[in-house]
C-alpha cells in the first residue's frame, strides 16, 4: 500500500497544485528547482514509517527549508525562540508543487547522519520544485518576513576595531545617519580601542559596507576587516583636511 506521503505527492504532480487563478493571486508564481538529499538513520527497532518514505519527506523538507533561509539572510537560529522547521510545519507538500526521485540509494553505511552510534541509513536524492510564494507567505504570517511592499528592516552590528577616539566614532555615526539615512546608529558596546554600533536600516551588511565606502568623505578612511550575515568589522581613521591653497601668510 502506498503511503499517504507518496499518494499525496502523486496527486500534487497530477493536479499541479498550482495557486488558484483570480485577483487574490496577482503575483506570478515563482518556482525554484532544488536538488536535495534525504537520509534517515536505521536502527534495530521497528521504524515509525517505511524508511524510503521518511527519507523522501526529509529531502522535501530540506528543499523547503533552504528556500526559506534564502528569503531570510539575517535569520540566526541561535537567537530564534522557535526553529524555522517548526514554523514551516510538518508538511513539505504545502510548499512543494512536485518532485522527482533522482536516486534511490537505499540502505547504505551512515554518511549524512551525525550520530556516531548509527551504522546505516536510508538515502534518496530528489529534485524538488518549491513554490517560493507559498514559503514567503508563511514567513510573513509568522512575522519573520515583512509583507511585500513594506520597507525592509535590517539591523547590523558594526564593529570598530582599533578605535582611536570618540571623534572617529562620531564621524562614522554621522556618515550613517546623515548621508546614508539609516534609522539609527547607536552604540551598544564601548571600550578602549573598540566599539560596537547597532545600525537600524534597510541594507544587508555587504550592501551597507559598500554604501559606507562610497559615501565616506576624503577625511574619513574606512578599512573593511570582515563581514557576515549580521556583522561588519572595520577600522576607521580621520584624516586632516589639506590646508586651503592661496591663503595669506603673515610675516
Amino acid at each position: 500500500m502506498r503511503s499517504r506521503l507518496v499518494a499525496g505527492v502523486a496527486a500534487a504532480v497530477v493536479l499541479g497544485l498550482g495557486p488558484p487563478t483570480g485577483s487574490a493571486w496577482a503575483a506570478p508564481t515563482e518556482i525554484r528547482e532544488m536538488e536535495a538529499v534525504g537520509a534517515i538513520p536505521l536502527g534495530d527497532g521497528p521504524a515509525a514509517r517505511p524508511p524510503r518514505d521518511a527519507a523522501l519527506k526529509r529531502a522535501l523538507s530540506d528543499a523547503v527549508l533552504r528556500v526559506a533561509l534564502d528569503l531570510l539572510p539575517d535569520y540566526d537560529p541561535m537567537e530564534a525562540k522557535v526553529s524555522l522547521s517548526d514554523l514551516l510545519g510538518n508538511d513539505p507538500l504545502a510548499y512543494a508543487t512536485s518532485f522527482r526521485i533522482l536516486e534511490d540509494r537505499g540502505e547504505r553505511p551512515a554518511l549524512f547522519t551525525e550520530d556516531p552510534d548509527v551504522a546505516t541509513e536510508y538515502v534518496v536524492v530528489v529534485m524538488v520544485h518549491v513554490d517560493v510564494n507559498r514559503v514567503r507567505r508563511r514567513l510573513e504570517m509568522t512575522g519573520l518576513l515583512e509583507p511585500a511592499g513594506e520597507a525592509r528592516r535590517v539591523r547590523v552590528h558594526l564593529v570598530i576595531e582599533d578605535l582611536a577616539s570618540y571623534a572617529d566614532f562620531a564621524a562614522l555615526q554621522r556618515l550613517l545617519v546623515d548621508d546614508l539615512g539609516v534609522r539609527s546608529a547607536l552604540p551598544v558596546e564601548m571600550e578602549p580601542g573598540r566599539a560596537v554600533m547597532e545600525v537600524d536600516g534597510d541594507r544587508r551588511p555587504d550592501a551597507l559596507l559598500e554604501a559606507m565606502l562610497a559615501a565616506a568623505p576624503p577625511t574619513l578612511e574606512i578599512t573593511p576587516l570582515a563581514t557576515d550575515r549580521r556583522t561588519i568589522v572595520v577600522r576607521i581613521h580621520q584624516i586632516a583636511a589639506p590646508a586651503a591653497a592661496g591663503g595669506a601668510r603673515g610675516d
